[in-house]
């Protein structure tokens, strides 16, 4: 396959030295996807979106709730992203709903 090429941010880059980021409604990324690879390529929003949910239902219902999805450089996602950081948006909503459960309880 040729060497695919996109603009962001001002630049150009090889499709393969970038990656889609998946952020939830809370603004906190929580999944990647290599942007091509081998003979595989997703340039689109929406090829990315049915690569990472390849059920229409499971796009749409994520689309809903606010997810979205940003192609960036590698170097932009090393610099920005930690995939591994726990979101302290979920955790707060979890323990909110712990606190209710135990106090229902009592």
């Amino acid at each position: 396959m040729p060497e695919l090429k996109v603009e962001i941010d001002g630049g150009l880059h090889a499709l393969t030295n970038c990656t889609w980021i998946t952020y939830r409604p809370c603004g906190c990324p929580c999944g990647a996807l290599t942007a091509a690879f081998g003979d595989e390529a997703f340039a689109t929003e929406q090829q990315a979106w049915q690569e990472t949910f390849p059920l229409k239902r499971d796009r749409d219902k994520y689309q809903r709730q606010g997810y979205r999805m940003e192609l960036m450089s590698w170097e932009r996602y090393l610099a920005e992203v930690d995939l591994a950081a726990k979101c302290p948006h979920v955790k707060a909503k979890t323990t909110q709903q712990t606190l209710e459960a135990a106090e229902a309880a009592s």
